[in-house]
């Protein structure tokens, strides 16, 4: 007897997998959003008239901005890893519980055999008993 496992199809999906990690996920979109902000809003300032105050200006904030993207960006790829990790964990989690309920139908299983071929083994004396005619099993039962 083959031990079917009832698997829930929503179990494996990417939601359930993430509702223990839903912080730094939050996180980690709200870190990109403000990233792409700051970056769009860069983009659309206004350039001063003077050519040699842009210059200046444009060097003082590549200058600002280079360690500020790469703080972020660092922070953004501790925040990816951190969330890979705890899907990981989870997904290891859920398999574990699994492979538990595996194991533990396998054992039922196993038992309910067990118990099935004793019920079916009779002892010889039984099965002598009933050997022969009536009256033989009354003489040999001893009456």
């Amino acid at each position: 007897m083959q031990v079917k496992l009832v698997r829930n199809p929503w179990e494996t999906s990417f939601e359930n997998l993430t509702t223990k990690v839903h912080k730094s996920v939050k996180k980690a979109a709200s870190d990109a959003t403000k990233t792409i902000a700051a970056d769009v809003k860069s983009s659309f300032a206004e350039a001063p008239a003077d050519k040699q105050v842009a210059q200046a200006n444009l060097q003082a904030v590549q200058q600002e901005v280079k360690p500020e993207e790469k703080k972020k960006l660092d922070q953004w790829r501790r925040n990816l890893a951190d969330l890979e990790a705890q899907i990981k964990k989870a997904r290891e989690e859920r398999l574990k519980k699994e492979q538990a309920l595996r194991q533990a139908q396998g054992e039922r299983a196993e038992k309910k055999k067990v118990e099935e071929k004793k019920k079916k083994e009779e002892p010889v004396w039984k099965k002598m008993m009933k050997m022969g005619s009536q009256a033989e099993r009354k003489v040999n039962a001893g009456g």
